[in-house]
C-alpha cells in the first residue's frame, strides 16, 4: 500500500520595507553613513542612507513564486540560465512613463543607479537573510513619482571551481505606492530592505540567496536527503537507513504566501507503529562557512496487513509576504 504523510508545514516569513529620501546636493555627506554590516562573522563597511522609517511595502508572492522555482530547479537539477543577470533594478512610475534605476556597484556622482548590501546573522539557532536595495540619482534631473517596483535575481555556481554559474531572472519581489517629486537641484536616495527571518539551519537551502556586492552565493554541491528508520539502522545524517533525495517539488501561491511542496518515499516493511523521517541538509556557500541542519519527526502510518508499504512523507515550506 502508500501512505502519505506530512513530515513538516514550516513557515518562512518574507518581509519588505522602503524609504524615499531627497536632499540638497550640498547635503550629501550629511546624508550618507558609513554602517557596518555583518556576513556572519565577517564585518564590512557600507556607504547607506539612515535606515530608521522605512514604511511598509507590498511582496509581490507570484514573482517570489518564480525565483524560488528557478532556484530550487538550479540547486536540484544543475540546469538554468548561465547568461548573466542584473542583480538588481529599482522602477519609478512617473507620468511620462517608467524610469530605471540599474545596478552598480557603489553610489556615484552625476549618476543613477542601484546597488545592494547584504547581511546574514544567526539569532537563537536561525538565521536571517537580509538585503539592502539602495538606489541614488545624482543627476540634474527632475520629475514626480507615483510607485516604487523592485526587481531582484538570485545566483549560485559550484564554489569550488567557480563555474558554470547560473542565475535566475531579474524578477519584481516587492513594490510600492510613494508620491514624491526629484528637483535639478536635489539628490535622491531609496532605501529598501527585504529579509526572509527567522529560518532554522535545516530550511537554509530552501532560502534564495540573491545577488549581493559581498559576492557571497550558494553552491550547486548543496545536499537534500530524507532517512526513514526501518528499526534495523542507524537513523542519522551519515547513518545507513533507507533515503532518498529530494527532486520533483510543486511551487505554487495561495492568498499572500508561496508554497514549495517535495514529495519523498522508500519502501519500508510493514508491522511498524511508528515511522521516524529525518530531514538532513547543507548549503555551501563560497565566502561563509556550510550551513547544515537536520529535523526529525515520529509518524504514525496506518498499516494493517501489509508486507512491505511505500511511505510517502510531504514536505511543505510556506514563504509568508508581508
Amino acid at each position: 500500500m502508500v501512505q502519505k504523510i506530512v513530515l513538516r508545514n514550516e513557515v518562512i516569513k518574507v518581509k519588505g520595507r522602503v524609504k524615499v529620501i531627497t536632499v540638497k546636493k550640498e547635503d550629501f555627506f550629511k546624508v550618507l553613513k558609513l554602517m557596518k554590516l555583518r556576513v556572519l562573522d565577517k564585518e564590512y563597511e557600507a556607504l547607506m542612507p539612515p535606515m530608521n522609517s522605512l514604511q511598509k511595502n507590498t511582496i509581490d508572492v507570484n514573482g517570489l513564486a518564480t525565483i524560488i522555482q528557478q532556484y530550487m530547479a538550479i540547486e536540484l537539477f544543475k540546469q538554468g540560465n548561465v547568461n548573466q543577470t542584473s542583480p538588481a533594478q529599482i522602477v519609478f512610475t512617473t507620468s511620462g512613463g517608467n524610469i530605471t534605476l540599474s545596478y552598480m556597484n557603489g553610489i556615484n556622482p552625476n549618476s543613477q543607479g542601484v546597488t545592494v548590501y547584504m547581511q546574514i546573522f544567526q539569532e537563537s539557532g536561525n538565521y536571517t537573510f537580509q538585503y539592502y536595495y539602495v538606489g541614488f540619482d545624482t543627476t540634474n534631473s527632475s520629475y514626480s513619482v507615483s510607485g516604487l517596483e523592485l526587481y531582484v535575481s538570485a545566483q549560485i555556481a559550484d564554489p569550488n571551481i567557480g563555474y558554470p554559474v547560473y542565475y535566475t531572472n531579474l524578477t519584481r519581489i516587492a513594490y510600492a505606492s510613494s508620491s514624491f517629486t526629484k528637483t535639478s537641484d536635489s539628490y535622491l536616495y531609496i532605501v529598501w530592505l527585504i529579509e526572509f527571518q527567522n529560518i532554522p539551519p535545516y530550511l537554509v537551502p530552501f532560502t534564495p540567496l540573491l545577488q549581493n556586492n559581498t559576492g557571497t552565493r550558494a553552491g550547486t554541491s548543496s545536499q537534500y536527503q530524507v532517512y526513514f528508520d526501518n528499526s534495523n539502522c542507524d537513523l542519522s545524517c551519515s547513518g545507513n537507513c533507507p533515503s532518498a533525495n529530494l527532486s520533483g517539488f510543486i511551487v505554487s501561491v495561495q492568498n499572500n504566501s508561496v508554497i514549495l511542496e517535495f514529495s519523498v518515499g522508500a519502501p519500508l516493511n510493514a508491522g511498524l507503529s511508528t515511522l521516524n523521517v529525518l530531514l538532513c541538509t547543507s548549503m555551501i556557500y563560497n565566502e561563509i562557512p556550510t550551513i547544515s541542519g537536520s529535523i526529525g519527526a515520529t509518524l504514525t502510518p496506518s498499516i494493517s496487513g501489509d508486507t512491505f508499504y511505500v511511505a510517502i512523507i510531504s514536505i511543505t515550506i510556506t514563504y509568508q509576504g508581508s
